[in-house]
């Protein structure tokens, strides 16, 4: 391509070093405007938004979620740092997520929302907690997601088990007569006495 190239590079021929310079194709107003113009909170949402508001309200709070609720709302509280709680249109936030009051009922809507649902598809166990804090928080709330999901009842009927399948238990053969079968079983790091640390225990399967 020698040629192509050479007359390429002809010096009348223009660089295009500056063909962008002051060219704006979407101007940031128009994004600006309209950004959040269209997003409400409706279902679902809007009544779990609606109950957390009341629980607030009612004080169905934790002792520590409480005693930070009360000093956030003095003037001249010292002891809650503004960068993790805050509260918005009666909501109380924990680093920007909704605080879910002490109501088991709502918390199971909370997280059925984010696992239940045709959108959601029975995810994980880590998929949920991931899905349910990305808005909202509660002390203890991986360990009440492990275990939702853990006995939700879908999910237990049509996901298959990852394990190996045991094997039956079977009974033992009852022996015929004392001192056919034994067991024998060992004590160990036990205090010493006389030297030793250990017992050696023997039980018989018949006469026990």
């Amino acid at each position: 391509m020698g040629k192509p190239d050479v007359l390429s590079q002809r010096l009348d021929h223009g660089k295009g070093a500056s063909d962008n310079k002051d060219m704006v194709l979407l101007q940031p107003e128009l994004l600006a405007i309209r950004a959040l113009e269209g997003v409400q909170m409706e279902g679902p949402k809007k009544d779990i938004l609606k109950e957390i508001c009341q629980g607030n309200q009612r004080g169905d709070q934790e002792e520590p979620v409480a005693k930070a609720a009360r000093e956030l709302q003095q003037a001249a509280s010292k002891t809650v740092r503004s960068v993790e709680w805050s509260e918005k249109e009666e909501l109380l936030q924990f680093r920007d997520k909704i605080y879910v009051p002490q109501n088991a009922d709502l918390r199971r809507r909370v997280v059925s929302l984010c696992h239940d649902t045709k959108v959601a598809g029975h995810s994980g166990c880590w998929k949920t907690l991931e899905l349910v804090s990305r808005d909202y928080w509660w002390p203890q709330m991986s360990r009440y997601i492990r275990q939702y999901v853990s006995t939700c009842d879908l999910c237990l009927r049509t996901k298959p088990t990852r394990q190996a399948p045991v094997g039956e238990l079977h009974p033992l053969r009852i022996p015929d007569s004392r001192w056919d079968t034994l067991s024998v079983d060992f004590v160990v790091e036990l205090l010493s006495s006389s030297g030793h640390d250990a017992v050696m225990t023997v039980v018989d399967l018949v006469s026990k």
